[in-house]
């Protein structure tokens, strides 16, 4: 018999909604959605990136992404420019407005999800963090670092 509640790709779907609504309630207050905090954390890492790069870290079709990036400008989360290597394509890098974020956003979402994970034990949080790796790596979602 069917069950969906048995199905991996059910209850993996129903918990990336969950907690994405988690971290929706976690950025409210500094007006962010879930891409951009992926945007912001990784120019944290990297410095800049390509609208390309964006694109492929948010797994967003062309336009949305260009939608972003343009919420984000006009919010003074972000600074765009255009490449001085290749005129078709455009440098995203924080202002200094989104780099003062670094101090406080990270905390505040470690913060919030905490009590959710410490519910369960380490070694199953770093087992159930391993597994999702596989599953992006045979899905063929590999971030470059």
């Amino acid at each position: 018999m069917f069950l969906l509640d048995d199905q991996i790709g059910f209850n993996l779907n129903r918990v990336a909604l969950l907690f994405r609504r988690e971290l929706i309630r976690c950025l409210r207050e500094f007006q962010l959605t879930p891409e951009q905090w992926q945007v912001m954390a990784m120019l944290w890492h990297k410095g800049e990136l390509t609208q390309k790069q964006i694109i492929e870290l948010t797994l967003q079709d062309a336009p949305s992404a260009s939608k972003m990036i343009s919420r984000m400008e006009t919010s003074g989360l972000i600074q765009v420019t255009v490449s001085k290597l290749d005129k078709r394509s455009t440098i995203i890098s924080l202002s200094p407005e989104g780099k003062s974020l670094e101090k406080i956003l990270p905390k505040r979402i470690l913060g919030h999800f905490e009590p959710i994970l410490n519910s369960m034990s380490e070694k199953n949080r770093k087992m159930f963090l391993l597994l999702l790796k596989q599953f992006r790596k045979i899905l063929g979602d590999e971030i470059k670092k």
